[in-house]
């Protein structure tokens, strides 16, 4: 009996350390699952601040979309676009673009990407190509949704194209002339006066043709190296007096008087080519716009603080219609089309000019009223420091003040 009862409490002794390592190892495993899911948790929270992070970063307007076509996130490029749209709101609702929504809803049901281009209106009306993207391996289809803002490149490519027909009509029409006009030289009948009336009417298509050539080429030129650091320097002051040189026998021709008023030497970040392009248009067209007896007033001054020139050419002819002004600087724009081509006008001079003053931070502006004449003003930017080592030549006398 003593035996047994010692077995039994041998046994409940033995069962009761098995129930401790066995309790113990259950708290063990308990503690490294709740380790485990910690660490798992913390991954996955990391995992998914990253995604956040790395989604609201995209350098472009993006969406996630769930697979009811409602969006679920929308990152902080597209909130600025979009300040409208907002997690939760159909693609429709939140853009009011049927084709918008339509081609995201084929892609969730497809599985497939597409790709597209769409015309979208926030503070105004843009162009997107947009590229929606399913997510695979998910329960229910969801689509990663981005978005290309590219309206300056399908401006700048209509500009393009335009420009190209624009500079085909204008070489084609002295090209007809220049056509006919030889093969009338060809008739051996033709009387001397009238073959030399011929010949000169030849000559000016072809200089009409040279000047367009020119033009173009350098408006080329510009838009080749925009957006780079000016590495010279020009007087502003010397370019006008190198253009009024130029442009002596042209004001003769006309009988315009040209008055220049410039301050001390002006360095402005121009090149040469282009401070004596700039003068010499604006100057050019108020001596042949201006007319007979007309006259010309050029002036560059300083603004107060220094860091500006303002390039005033002043005519008193008989002045541009107020319909016409806002659009002088347009390529190809003539406010009387057949008095620019008679007198040789490429129609590219102010927009030349315009290119020119904008690409270094400078504007342009005109005002005009019918028989009072036309004023032009070009904002320059002027170039500070050692203008010893502009390496241009310069003048004596600290004003130049002159008439012609």
């Amino acid at each position: 009996m003593i035996i047994a009862f010692v077995v039994i409490i041998a046994i409940a002794i033995a069962a009761a350390g098995v129930s401790a390592v066995l309790a113990q190892r259950a708290r063990r495993r308990k503690a490294h699952v709740a380790s485990e899911f910690s660490r798992v948790r913390a991954i996955l929270e990391a995992n998914e601040r990253r995604r956040v992070a790395a989604f609201d970063h995209l350098p472009l307007a993006a969406l996630w979309v769930d697979d009811a076509g409602r969006i679920r996130e929308i990152n902080a490029i597209g909130h600025e676009r979009f300040p409208h749209v907002a997690p939760g709101g159909g693609m429709l609702a939140s853009f009011g673009e049927h084709r918008f929504a339509d081609e995201v809803a084929l892609a969730l049901a497809s599985g497939e990407n597409r790709s597209f281009e769409v015309r979208l209106f926030a503070d105004e009306r843009r162009t997107y190509r947009v590229s929606v993207e399913p997510i695979t391996g998910l329960a229910r289809p969801e689509a990663l949704v981005f978005m290309t803002d590219f309206t300056d490149a399908v401006a700048y490519q209509e500009l393009r194209s335009q420009f190209s027909a624009n500079v085909s009509h204008e070489l084609r029409t002295p090209l007809t002339g220049l056509a006919g006009l030889v093969e009338a030289l060809g008739d051996p009948e033709m009387d001397p006066d009238t073959h030399a009336r011929f010949v000169d009417r030849a000559a000016n298509e072809i200089q009409r043709l040279v000047a367009l050539i020119s033009d173009v080429l350098f408006l080329s030129e510009l838009e080749a190296t925009q957006g780079l650091e000016p590495v010279t320097r020009s007087d502003l002051r010397l370019s006008i007096a190198n253009a009024i040189e130029v442009l002596g026998d042209v004001a003769d021709e006309h009988h315009v008087t040209i008055t220049v008023v410039a301050d001390q030497e002006i360095w402005t970040p121009l090149t040469e080519r282009m401070s004596m392009t700039v003068v010499q248009n604006l100057i050019e067209n108020a001596i042949k716009y201006g007319g007979p007896g007309s006259e010309t007033v050029v002036a560059a001054k300083l603004t107060p603080d220094d860091l500006w020139v303002e390039l005033i050419c002043r005519d008193t002819g008989p002045g541009i219609p107020e319909r016409h002004l806002p659009h002088i600087f347009e390529r190809f724009y003539r406010a009387d089309a057949s008095r620019s081509k008679r007198l040789g006008g490429t129609g590219l001079g102010l927009s030349i000019v315009k290119h020119i003053a904008e690409r270094f931070g400078g504007e342009v502006g005109a005002t005009s009223r019918e028989g009072f004449g036309t004023t032009v003003r070009v904002r320059l930017p002027v170039v500070l420091g050692d203008r010893a080592t502009a390496g241009l030549e310069t003048r004596e006398d600290p004003s130049f003040t002159s008439t012609r």
